[in-house]
C-alpha cells in the first residue's frame, strides 16, 4: 500500500485555451466536474488518511474555478504546501494578491517560447505570461516557476527561453519532453521528430555550459526532463560507497516509474485518481464512494502500471543504464512498442548521449558520481536514433 505525501488536484477540467499537445484533452471541458465542497471534502478526508505535505493545484486551468482563492485557504489551514499551475493569461495583480494571501506559496507558469504568438498554446501571447512572471514577483512574495513543454516547434529556441527564465527572476525552470499523446495526435502534420532529440542534446550542451560557466545554480533551479538536474551538481564521491550489484538488486522491487512512486496521487477533476498524466486507468475513485478514503482504498482497481516492478522488464533491468535511466517513461514505452513492460525508444537514443556528450560538462565530482551507478556489464540499449524514428512514423508523426 502507497503511502503518498504529494497530490496533483484538478479543481477543474475547463480550460480557456486550446493547447494543440494538451496531454490531457480527454480530461478536458468535461461535465462531471466536483464541485467545491466535494474538493473540500475530499482533501480534508485525504489529509487525515495519507501525510500529505503538498498538493498542485491544476486543471484545466485552475483559476477558472471562482472558488480558487476559498480551496487555497482550506489547503493551508490543514498546514499543507498550495502550489499551482497556470496558463498566466487570467492572472492579474489583484488575483495574485488574494492568491498570496489564501496561501499560495508558488506558481507554476507554462511558457514554451519568446514572442507575441505561440506556436502551440493557441491565442495565449508568450510575451504577455513573461510579463506577468514579472508581475508576480513585483507584487507579492509567491515563488515563480516556469513550466516549459519542448517539442519540435521549440526546441532550437530553448536556450532563449532558459536566458528569460533568469531574466524575469523565477526561481525554478522545469523543461517536458513533448508526448506523443492527447491533443498532439490530431495535430501529428505540425510535428517532425527527425532531427527533434539531436537538437535536444544540443540546446541542453548549451544551456548547461552558461548554466555552469556563471554558477547560476543557487539563483535558478533547472530540470530538463531525464536529461539533468540542478541536484546533481550537488553529489558528493565516496569511493566504495556505491555497491552497483545491491543498488540494483533494491532497484529490482521497485516501480519502474517515478509517477507511480509513494510519493504522488494524480485527482482529475470527476475525482477518480489515476497514477500518470498519460495512463487513464483509474486506481481510485473517490467519487463513487462518497469521497470516503479508506472504503475507496479498500476498493482499489488494479492496473498494471501500479503493480510492475523493474525486475518485470526484462531488457531494461539489465540495461548498464538501469540506474540512471529509471526505464523511461512506461507510457511511451507502451505507445511506441505497444508493450508495456519493453524498453523506452526514447530514453534508450537518449541515455548514451546523455552519458556522452553532458555529464562529461559537469563537475569532477557529479561525473564520478553518475559513473558509479553504471553498470558496464549490463546490455547496452535497446533501441537507437533509426528504431525510435521508426517507431514514430509508423504512429503517424
Amino acid at each position: 500500500m502507497r503511502n503518498y505525501s504529494s497530490i496533483r488536484l484538478e479543481v477543474t477540467s475547463q480550460c480557456n485555451l486550446k493547447c494543440e499537445y494538451c496531454h490531457n484533452s480527454e480530461y478536458s471541458n468535461r461535465k462531471d466536474d466536483m464541485t467545491t465542497e466535494e474538493i473540500l471534502q475530499l482533501i480534508r478526508n485525504i489529509k487525515q488518511r495519507y501525510p500529505i505535505n503538498k498538493i498542485l493545484l491544476t486543471g484545466g486551468e485552475p483559476l477558472v474555478n471562482k472558488d480558487i482563492c476559498r480551496i487555497i485557504e482550506q489547503i493551508s489551514k490543514l498546514g499543507i504546501k498550495a502550489d499551482l499551475v497556470s496558463n498566466g493569461t487570467l492572472l492579474t495583480a489583484d488575483l495574485v494578491r488574494k492568491l498570496e494571501a489564501s496561501g499560495l506559496k508558488r506558481i507554476r507558469l507554462s511558457i514554451d517560447e519568446l514572442g507575441e504568438v505561440s506556436g502551440l498554446r493557441s491565442t495565449a501571447n508568450p510575451n504577455e505570461i513573461w510579463n506577468v512572471a514579472k508581475m508576480i514577483r513585483n507584487v507579492s512574495n509567491i515563488e515563480v516557476c516556469i513550466h516549459t513543454v519542448c517539442s519540435p516547434t521549440n526546441v532550437t529556441q530553448l536556450f532563449d527561453v532558459y536566458l528569460k527564465t533568469l531574466d524575469v527572476g523565477a526561481k525554478r525552470w522545469r523543461v517536458f519532453d513533448l508526448g506523443y499523446q492527447g491533443g498532439i495526435t490530431e495535430n501529428k502534420n505540425k510535428f517532425s521528430f527527425d532531427t527533434y532529440y539531436d537538437n535536444l542534446i544540443e540546446s541542453t550542451k548549451k544551456i548547461l555550459e552558461h548554466y555552469l560557466k556563471n554558477g547560476l545554480q543557487d539563483t535558478l533551479d533547472i530540470e530538463i526532463n531525464n536529461i539533468f538536474r540542478t541536484m546533481m551538481l550537488r553529489m558528493q564521491y565516496e569511493e566504495g560507497k556505491v555497491d552497483v550489484q545491491k543498488a540494483l538488486e533494491l532497484r529490482m522491487l521497485s516501480s519502474p516509474c517515478d509517477y507511480v512512486a509513494d510519493h504522488q496521487l494524480s485527482i482529475r477533476s470527476n475525482g477518480v485518481a489515476t497514477l500518470c498524466q498519460y495512463f487513464h486507468n483509474a486506481i481510485f475513485d473517490f467519487r463513487k464512494n462518497s469521497f470516503d478514503v479508506e472504503k475507496t482504498i479498500l476498493s482499489q482497481n488494479s492496473v498494471i502500471e501500479n503493480e510492475l516492478t523493474m525486475q518485470d522488464l526484462d531488457y531494461c533491468s539489465n540495461c548498464k543504464y538501469c540506474l540512471v535511466c529509471n526505464s523511461g517513461c512506461r507510457s511511451r514505452a507502451k505507445f511506441l512498442t505497444g508493450d508495456i513492460k519493453d524498453a523506452d525508444p526514447g530514453a534508450c537514443y537518449l541515455l548514451p548521449r546523455i552519458h556522452k556528450e553532458l555529464i562529461v560538462l559537469l563537475p569532477e565530482q557529479t561525473q564520478k558520481v553518475y559513473n558509479s551507478f553504471i553498470n558496464v556489464d549490463g546490455l547496452n540499449p535497446k533501441y537507437t536514433k533509426k528504431d525510435l524514428i521508426k517507431f514514430l512514423k509508423s504512429k503517424g508523426y
